[in-house]
């Protein structure tokens, strides 16, 4: 959360209640750390979502490196491990992590903050979100072969949405050539450098399928949407990337819209094996192609989401 003189500013509320503000003002006691450098807003409330961290965070220290100012600093959450792992592929230097906590509050001359932060490119083709993808990809050390490998996503442990038959949806794709992932077992690296080789990713709505966004152009990707969640934000990631998308509505007994019930209902197993059958059957829609190359970064050819500065007073998150 941030504020300028005291006042918090409401229009970068992300998903959040308005209580939020009530809670801000709580704080106003609290002890502030200032600094004299231009900081970079760099995480948004949601930032241990792999979803979020990828489409917020990322491409948002694309943006940073370059067009930054020398000094400013990148502020980040404390790190996972791999949080901590992306931004080194991101090549962002130690000395502009500006690590922040928890219940502490900060106070800079100026913050800029980008509208990824709060989801305005889920929905809208990004060419930084392209580009972090890319330069996330060539750090892994991704091969440009076209891919091979048909992978199964699944949810696994993960409660919200969870899918009573899951396990005998996987054994039907097992037996049609499919391997069943679980991304989250994975480093970053191993997962970019997995779904780099996907021919195919079937898999639910969740964080997991973020991954496609390694996947070489051409790969076909088969969400599986529930009906009581519709959320478009693969098909994006899937447009930006030129991969050949569908999206199958799932029936789950779920009466009103929400991002956390589970499924009351079992998936059709044979319907959906067999849907990503006649998937692999058919022609590609468009020749192959390649990940167009990097821009020069002197160039700083790519246009990136809208920034604003705070520059009255100090401004505190």
């Amino acid at each position: 959360m941030f504020s300028v003189q005291g006042s918090p500013i409401r229009d970068i509320l992300y998903t959040q209640p308005l209580a939020v503000l009530d809670a801000f003002h709580a704080t106003g006691g609290k002890p502030v750390e200032s600094s004299d450098q231009i900081a970079w807003a760099g995480f948004d409330h949601w930032n241990t979502n792999f979803y979020h961290w990828v489409a917020h965070t990322l491409p948002t220290i694309c943006h940073f490196l370059k067009t930054a100012s020398p000094d400013d600093v990148f502020l980040l959450p404390e790190l996972t491990p791999w949080q901590q792992e992306s931004i080194e592929l991101m090549q962002l230097p130690r000395d502009r992590w500006k690590i922040t906590q928890a219940d502490r509050r900060y106070a800079f001359p100026h913050v800029v903050y980008t509208d990824f932060l709060r989801g305005r490119t889920d929905f809208t083709a990004s060419e930084t979100l392209t580009e972090t993808s890319r330069l996330l990809r060539q750090a892994a050390g991704c091969s440009e072969r076209p891919g091979s490998r048909l992978l199964f996503v699944e949810r696994g442990c993960h409660a919200n949405r969870r899918i009573p038959n899951e396990a005998e949806l996987a054994d039907g794709l097992k037996r049609v050539g499919f391997e069943c992932v679980r991304p989250e077992t994975l480093t970053v690296r191993e997962q970019i450098l997995l779904f780099s080789e996907a021919r195919m990713v079937v898999g639910f709505l969740g964080a997991g399928l973020t991954n496609i966004a390694w996947c070489p152009p051409g790969t076909i990707v088969y969400e599986l949407v529930p009906r009581h969640h519709q959320n478009p934000c693969f098909l994006t990631v899937a447009i930006r990337n030129h991969l050949f998308y569908w999206g199958e509505l799932i029936e789950t007994g779920v009466t009103q819209e929400n991002h956390t019930s589970r499924a009351a209902l079992p998936v059709d197993v044979g319907r959906v094996v067999a849907h990503a059958r006649n998937l692999l059957s058919m022609p590609k829609p468009w020749p192959s192609v390649r990940f167009p190359p990097l821009p020069n970064q002197d160039q700083k050819k790519y246009p990136a989401s809208q920034h604003s500065h705070v520059p009255r007073e100090r401004a505190y998150c």
